[in-house]
């Protein structure tokens, strides 16, 4: 059981992560997926390809994705802009601020950078469905963004 910054009690799915790096593993756009890594014990990290990136402006972008046996998830973007982290994040859990399907915002997924959001009920449909669009209109999007 785990214990976040906002003071839940959390068992990991693991079950659940495990079928999901599976499933995500063989996405043409993922690099490799790392499976509860030493630094992230209760986590799946979801390395995206870097010839997505420009990489002299995006060294890394990954994809941590947490999930918890009472429905809670946590899915993070993450672009290294060479030691500069840009962010955004898809939760689901009790929020006093937001509902408990929210997002928070890019670039630095700060709470006060969070809005109400509806997401589909099962995890996979989360990410083939909300997060999956979303990072491939993002990988289009940091090109235009750096004027290559």
């Amino acid at each position: 059981m785990s214990v976040d910054r906002d003071c839940h009690h959390r068992t990991p799915n693991r079950a659940q992560l495990r079928e999901v790096a599976s499933l995500l593993a063989t996405e043409v756009w993922i690099e490799r997926v790392s499976v509860f890594p030493a630094n992230r014990p209760e986590s799946i990290v979801v390395f995206l390809v870097d010839r997505h990136y420009p990489q002299k402006f995006v060294s890394e972008a990954y994809i941590e994705v947490q999930s918890y046996t009472n429905g809670d998830f946590h899915v993070v973007y993450v672009e290294d802009h060479h030691g500069t982290k840009w962010t955004c994040r898809w939760d689901r859990h009790e929020s006093d601020d937001y509902a408990r399907d929210h997002f928070h915002a890019p670039p630095g997924a700060r709470h006060e950078d969070g809005e109400d959001r509806d997401y589909p009920v099962e995890l996979a449909s989360v990410l083939s469905r909300t997060v999956a669009p979303w990072v491939y209109e993002r990988m289009g999007a940091v090109w235009d963004e750096f004027d290559l």
